[in-house]
């Protein structure tokens, strides 16, 4: 796609004023914070921004026709964009599909994904690190998870390293199923609620019972299917441990057996100016180790539109 010719070329300058008019001033993109009322700002994108309305409208399709684990959009459009623009244009098309959300414990919308060794935030987080990242799915302690996120590279790395890893929880779910071992599995994970310690600056923000703990079952027949943290998880269980029973331990032996060793992982490179979107409520996501320091991806959570 030429960047001059592209959506951002063309529709610059109307998707610009619209976050102007809606945030009642210029903004950065890095202050950007859920819209106040984000059925109004799709509306103005929409008048705005057509190529862009259209683009997404197939991302929508896609996902509500083919329910893929994930969409892959390898060039977008903004290489020629700074980063500010980067992250306006990239908060443009989430906003066209949903709703977007806070990275909590913070009020920003779109969070860089990099190694941050020398400048962490104080939030926990696989990707302030250069480490690997094992299978998880996000915000799996929140009343209603996001339905969707978004990993954008405005820089992918170039050391090999990087590598987006994608599970179909679905496929999984199928894959657990074809052995006793498995069978049993899904049933303790569907049918037990155990507990994930929860920090301190997250409890207001998740459903969290009167010891600090959230409970919830790891597998589900309702929406999101899965709700995976393991090292959360692992915490609970030693803090809770009337809820670390032998069948329980083989449960999640079972499961973390699979995701190591099992078929069917989805193995991508988001290349730069790449965009990966993310079914979190049925995939389970992680990430290779790098060493690229320049590694840059930025993240947005968002929901269906109106799910809150």
């Amino acid at each position: 796609m030429d960047d001059e010719r592209s959506w951002w070329g063309l529709e610059k300058d109307s998707i610009l004023a619209a976050l102007a008019d809606h945030y009642s001033g210029e903004v950065a993109g890095e202050a950007l914070i859920p819209p106040r009322e984000p059925a109004d700002l799709r509306t103005r994108f929409q008048e705005a921004a057509p190529r862009l309305t259209a683009l997404t409208e197939r991302i929508r399709r896609t996902f509500d026709e083919d329910q893929p684990a994930a969409v892959m959009i390898p060039k977008l459009g903004l290489n020629a964009a700074g980063v500010d623009e980067k992250r306006k244009g990239t908060f443009a098309l989430a906003v066209l599909l949903g709703d977007p959300t806070a990275n909590i414990p913070f009020d920003n919308v779109l969070w860089d994904v990099k190694n941050k060794s020398s400048e962490k935030s104080g939030h926990a987080s696989f990707s302030e690190s250069d480490r690997k990242a094992v299978y998880h799915t996000d915000s799996a302690s929140l009343p209603i998870p996001e339905h969707f996120f978004f990993l954008y590279a405005v820089r992918a790395a170039n050391c090999g390293g990087g590598i987006s890893l994608l599970r179909d929880g679905r496929i999984l779910k199928q894959q657990l199923e074809q052995t006793s071992e498995g069978r049993e599995a899904v049933r303790v994970l569907s049918q037990t609620k155990l507990p994930k310690r929860m920090p301190e600056a997250f409890r207001k923000h998740a459903d969290v019972a009167d010891d600090g703990n959230f409970y919830a079952p790891v597998i589900s027949d309702v929406e999101p299917m899965w709700r995976w943290r393991e090292k959360g998880l692992r915490k609970g269980l030693a803090a809770n441990p009337e809820y670390d029973t032998p069948e329980v331990r083989q449960a999640l032996t079972t499961l973390t057996d699979l995701l190591d060793n099992g078929t069917d992982e989805i193995r991508t490179v988001i290349p730069t100016d790449g965009i990966l979107i993310v079914d979190n409520h049925n995939t389970l996501h992680g990430r290779t180790a790098f060493t690229d320091p320049e590694r840059h991806l930025l993240r947005l959570r968002f929901h269906k539109p109106g799910t809150l």
